[in-house]
């Protein structure tokens, strides 16, 4: 059976709206901690750039002249990486073509001839903050990405602007990067598995004692026990004595439509008693035919009576709660009686009963509807009756009691017949045709079913499905 969004686990409820809010927060904080891990890594990188271009316009000297490959400086860089080829560090001093190429003037010996292509944005950017250093992308000599600190500035005597770059391999710092990411990531996921673990399991404790109520008042609904008993928080505690009153009140609707039931029956069969008396006392004489029509509907009368007043006590002990009957002792006693009834026919029953096996119900119920179609069948079959009750494999709520028969049984076309109140298929038998009418309606009262077919011994089979006390769940969300 699929759950619907309104039923869903109240637990799951809580846990999924503790996620909603946590994960969010978790991911924004990994991509924050990410953000502000990067910035300082490349701050870490970029200082000595920066510093490295400022000793560069200090030290460079351009002739009167005004002539660029007259450039010389003072001093250079005093890193030695600057001096090792290809080795990642390098700085240049070039002009700057609008396309975002450069031409070198004078170059760190790292950077082995080779000169650097700026995109075209960076050149541009590079025009309209002239004097400002920005951080620009590059690929080394080697084909290596570049970090590059650009600067535009006019030397003095130089008749054109100089381009003067420091640059660094990338790569170091975007695996620093990236493992922080990877690291980060992996520690929110872990902090997210462990407050969804915490918040669940905070939720089942704090949960529990409704989980105890809901289970004790399956109890009282299945007919392990009577009432709502135990200590529950005060939150909880008023619902478990709602409860028990509930179940007082069930009670005591279910005994006075009972004592109801009693007093009608008592008034009824009374004046019905009078009439059958008075009708026997005058059957013989003018008034003969008379007194048979009235004893023949006094008699229908009664049975109607009967059947009436029967499922209206059927209908209220149906509705009771904490009510069970074992079935076994039930079936067992009917077994052993009905044989010696019908000593005439030497019915050989045959009794397959599943122990412990718990009839959600009245005793007098079960014995009335097993009676009546264990009662049905001998008085019916050649030799044979045939009995098994065992739970139902297509319901764990209920079980199955089946009667088989050798006898005649019927046609599929009376099966319906069969089953309404009063109707008899064959006159010649003695009863009321109540039998199966009176198993149809206790068992529809319990919210059960009666179900006519053949019987492989060749007769009827009647199944009987009426509910069972069940098991605990286990399952507590």
């Amino acid at each position: 059976m699929k759950r619907s969004a309104v039923s869903q686990s109240l637990v799951m409820r809580l846990v999924r709206s503790a996620t909603l809010w946590a994960l969010p927060i978790l991911i924004f904080t990994a991509v924050a901690l990410t953000w502000f891990y990067r910035s300082s890594t490349y701050r870490i990188f970029d200082d000595p750039m920066v510093s490295a271009v400022t000793s560069l316009i200090a030290a460079a000297n351009v002739p009167a002249s005004g002539d660029l490959s007259q450039l010389n400086l003072d001093r250079e860089p005093t890193d030695p990486r600057y001096l090792q080829a290809l080795s990642g560090r390098y700085w240049l001093i070039g002009t700057l073509a609008n396309d975002g190429t450069v031409s070198s003037v004078k170059t760190s010996r790292s950077l082995y001839g080779e000169t650097f292509k700026l995109n075209p944005r960076y050149a541009a950017q590079l025009r309209q903050n002239r004097g400002e250093e920005i951080a620009v992308s590059s690929t080394g000599p080697d084909g290596e990405p570049l970090r590059v600190i650009a600067r535009l500035v006019t030397l003095p005597n130089a008749a054109q602007p100089v381009v003067i770059m420091a640059a660094i391999d990338s790569r170091p710092a975007s695996q620093a990067v990236r493992r922080f990411a990877f690291l980060a990531s992996t520690l929110m996921v872990l902090l997210s598995a462990g407050l969804v673990t915490a918040v669940f399991t905070q939720v089942r404790l704090g949960l529990k004692p409704l989980f105890e109520l809901r289970d004790t008042v399956a109890d009282v609904r299945e007919g392990r026990t009577t009432r709502v008993d135990g200590q529950y928080p005060p939150e909880i505690q008023p619902l478990a004595t709602e409860l028990n009153f509930l179940i007082d009140h069930n009670r005591d609707v279910v005994e006075r439509a009972r004592t109801h039931v009693g007093n009608l029956a008592h008034a009824l069969k009374t004046p019905l008693a009078v009439l059958v008396n008075e009708s026997e006392s005058r059957k013989s004489g003018r008034d003969a035919e008379f007194s048979n029509i009235v004893e023949r509907q006094t008699t229908a009368m009664r049975s109607q009576v009967d059947h009436h007043l029967r499922r209206a006590r059927a209908a209220a002990r149906g509705q009771a709660i904490g009510v069970s009957t074992d079935v076994e002792p039930v079936l067992s006693a009917l077994a052993r009686t009905l044989p010696r009834i019908f000593r005439s026919k030497d019915i050989d029953l045959t009794a397959t009963i599943m122990p412990a096996l718990a009839f959600r119900g009245e005793k007098q119920d079960l014995e009335e509807m097993a009676g009546n179609l264990m009662d049905n069948a001998c008085k019916w079959t050649r030799s044979r009756v045939k009995v098994t009750a065992v739970p139902n494999p297509d319901d764990e709520t209920s079980f199955i009691i089946t009667v088989e028969d050798d006898g005649p049984g019927l046609d599929a076309a009376d099966y319906a017949t069969a089953l309404k109140r009063g109707a008899r298929l064959d006159e010649a038998t003695p009863g009321t045709g109540f039998g199966l009418a009176i198993v149809d309606d206790l068992a529809r009262a319990y919210k059960g079913s009666v179900k006519l077919s053949r019987s492989d011994l060749g007769g009827l089979c009647v199944t009987l499905i009426l509910p069972m006390i069940t098991a605990r769940s286990q399952s507590i969300t």
